[in-house]
């Protein structure tokens, strides 16, 4: 495996698991997994790629994919190392008359990072690449392709005016093996 940069630009700690695409079939197949686990640093595995002179530090070898795959992936196939991450909207801890919108590692502390939400909030699911539902039966779970996180604050209308005003945004968190 190549990543440009070297390790110091991987990200080691947040990884969370390994998945490899069936060439015939364009599937992927995962597995959580840790670097620890995968991470074989032998001191050959730049030697065993092509043209690697000076590029030691990019390359490395991955190994127990037998362990967690149905089949090893070949020379060329397609291999991509993921990360876990927890979204969750909960009571603000700055402002605990509103929500807030914390992020974290996957198992690690979640950390705010938008405050002043209010209680319309919510997650979207979309399906299909385009269909969008608030709730999914434990069967659509695998046809998730992006969640929607829909964030609007509220501000309360000065003395005198007319309305509250709502704002906010909406972003998609595109998952793993998306399309």
């Amino acid at each position: 495996m190549f990543s440009s940069g070297g390790e110091s630009l991987l990200d080691t700690a947040e990884i969370a698991g390994v998945a490899a695409r069936d060439p015939s079939t364009g599937t992927w197949e995962s597995a959580n997994t840790t670097w620890t686990y995968i991470h074989s640093p032998a001191p050959g595995s730049a030697g065993n790629c092509a043209d690697t002179t000076g590029a030691f530090d990019a390359f490395y070898g991955l190994r127990g994919f037998n362990l967690l795959l149905s089949s090893v992936p070949d020379e060329g196939d397609e291999v991509m190392l993921f990360r876990e991450t927890t979204f969750n909207i909960q009571t603000s801890e700055l402002d605990t008359t509103t929500l807030g919108l914390f992020r974290g590692v996957y198992g690690g502390a979640l950390v705010e990072f938008a405050t002043g939400i209010d209680t319309t909030a919510q997650f979207q699911y979309r399906t299909g690449g385009s269909t969008y539902a608030d709730t999914l039966s434990g069967s659509a779970l695998a046809d998730i392709d992006a969640i929607r996180i829909l964030a609007y604050a509220r501000k309360r209308a000065p003395t005198g005016g007319q309305d509250d005003i709502t704002f906010g945004w909406s972003v998609n968190v595109a998952l793993r093996n998306a399309r």
